[in-house]
This record gives C-alpha cells, sequence and structure tokens, in this order.
C-alpha cells in the first residue's frame, strides 16, 4: 500500500511557496505527518465544526479516538487514521470512555478511527482490546491483534492490539496487553491465595493501553502500570501511570495509558488512572479509569 504521505501535493501554494524570514519551517519527519504541510488545526472533544479557509479543497487529517474506560482489566486505547481528505465543516472528536464504557470514535471526511474498547471489550476501526479481548484492523486495513486465550499470556500485536489475559494462579501476573498503533489493556490477577498478586502493564504503542487491576491476595495486591505512547508531533515518549498497590482484601488499580498528546496518570486508592490525552486508555480498579479524550489534527 502506498504511504498516504506521498501523495502529490493537492494545494501547491500551501505547501510550496517561498517561506518567510520570520516562518519556523515545519521539519517533524514521522512517517504520519505530511511532508511539507503545517499544522493548522488542533480540534478536541465537544468541538463539531470547523473553517477551513477558501481555496483549500483537500485538508490532510489525524484522528485519534477516545480511549476506553477501564473496568476489571485495563481498556484499550482509542484508534488512529490518519490521511487526505476532502476538506469539510464538521467533525466528531470522541470523548473518552467513562467506567466500563468504550471511548467514542472520531471523525474528519472520510477519515475515521473507533474509540477504545472497555476492559474485556473487543476493539473497533483500529482501536485497542481491553483485557481477554481482540484488537481491530484500522481505516488502512492493518490488521488488529486476535484475541490470546492462555491465563497469563500478553496480549498480540496488531494496529489495535488484543488485550492480556487473566491470571490463573494465585501469585502470577495477569497478562500485558498487546503493543500496537493503539495498545491494548492489561489484565486481572484476582486468584486467591498468600501471594502477591499484580495486574498486567498496559500495551505500548503510538497510543498506550490502561494497566489491569488485581485483588484476592491476603498479602499484596498491585496494579499494573499503563502502557507508553508516543507524542506524534514531537517524538517524545509519553507515559503510563504506576499502578497502586494496596494489601488484603482490596484493590491495586492500574495505571492509566499514555495518550498520542499527554501521559497517562498515576492510579488513586482502588481507582484507574486517567488515560492520557489523545486516546490513553482507562486503568483497571475497583472503580475504572476514565479514557482519555480523542484529538484532531489538519494540515494544509
Amino acid at each position: 500500500m502506498a504511504n498516504p504521505s506521498r501523495r502529490g501535493q493537492v494545494a501547491g501554494p500551501v505547501s510550496g511557496q517561498m517561506r518567510g524570514d520570520a516562518e519556523t519551517p515545519f521539519t517533524n519527519t514521522s512517517f504520519i505527518l505530511p511532508y511539507g504541510l503545517q499544522l493548522r488545526q488542533t480540534i478536541n472533544t465537544g468541538t463539531t465544526s470547523v473553517t477551513i479557509p477558501t481555496g483549500i479543497t483537500f485538508v490532510y487529517a489525524i484522528c485519534v479516538g477516545g480511549g476506553g474506560g477501564g473496568s476489571t482489566g485495563g481498556a484499550g486505547a482509542g484508534g488512529l487514521a490518519w490521511g487526505w481528505t476532502l476538506s469539510t465543516s464538521s467533525c466528531i472528536v470522541g470523548a473518552g470512555g467513562t467506567t466500563g464504557a468504550a471511548g467514542g470514535y472520531t471523525r474528519y471526511g472520510n477519515i475515521i478511527a473507533g474509540g477504545g474498547a472497555t476492559g474485556g471489550g473487543a476493539g473497533t476501526l483500529g482501536s485497542g482490546g481491553g483485557s481477554g479481548s481482540a484488537g481491530s484492523t484500522n481505516y488502512w486495513g492493518i490488521p488488529g491483534g486476535a484475541a490470546a486465550v492462555i491465563a497469563g499470556i500478553k496480549g498480540n500485536s496488531g494496529s489495535g492490539a488484543s488485550g492480556g489475559v487473566n491470571s490463573g494462579t494465585n501469585g502470577v501476573a495477569g497478562g500485558a496487553g498487546g503493543d500496537g498503533i493503539s495498545g491494548g489493556g492489561g489484565s486481572s490477577s484476582a486468584v486467591a491465595g498468600s501471594s502477591i498478586n499484580t495486574g498486567g502493564a498496559g500495551g505500548n504503542g503510538l497510543i498506550g493501553g490502561g494497566g489491569g487491576r488485581s485483588t484476592s491476595s491476603s498479602t499484596s495486591n498491585v496494579g499494573g502500570v499503563g502502557g507508553n505512547g508516543i507524542n506524534i508531533l514531537t517524538g517524545a515518549v509519553t507515559t503510563g501511570g504506576t499502578g497502586t498497590t494496596n494489601g488484603s482484601g482490596s484493590y491495586g488499580a492500574g495505571g492509566g495509558g499514555g495518550g498520542i498528546a499527554g501521559n497517562g496518570s498515576n492510579a488513586s486508592g482502588t481507582t484507574g488512572g486517567i488515560g492520557g490525552l489523545g486516546g490513553g486508555a482507562g486503568g483497571g480498579g475497583l472503580v475504572g479509569g476514565t479514557g482519555g479524550a480523542g484529538i484532531l489534527y489538519l494540515f494544509y
């Protein structure tokens, strides 16, 4: 498949004109970012209208769905899609999912990215799967990770990676979420016994999955760390949040996953961490963490 960022220039006067001395050239070389164009608009959740200058027929869009909300396991990261589309005056930018709910999808023109799955749910339109569930194929047809089935195993990689599998043994950590463009959710460790139970880590990628929860140990319960992401505008790593450690009869909550534009937050008490801005997934817990809001970047 041809790289969409290498298509011919649509608006030559915008990207090919002589630059003034006071202008800072756009130099990021990410494979997603369009060569020669500049970021003109960043649109956040809640905005539904877009104003494009007269004469701009095509724009290059990067869509990020909202991260999933954590539940018993960590949630999946929001989907990511990019490419050229006809300019339009409307958009949808998905919100992060609340506890036990999937994130919202993001769409501009014909570019669309799904919201991250909640813990235990399957991904859609490129998003990561929650613990124990499959990830999803994205807008460009890059396959998602198939659901893993062996107790305590790490999820499978893919465009939307699958979630890890819950532990079946006291003292054995839950499976980590799979790595991919959008990371899968870490799974739960909840078998009774005196050994320490630890939730699975969230999957890493451009957008991180949420860490899984733990419970039922009579000694200590430790939540999984959230997966890391990458800020596509700067190349800097966005970090997942840390899990909490709680004693007998309580829950260790998982950290939130790093988004494409912000870090995930640490878990607090028995509540999972919040996903970072730009699709980061919420961590699992007695109360699951909220997913990070989606985001829309427009270049022309």
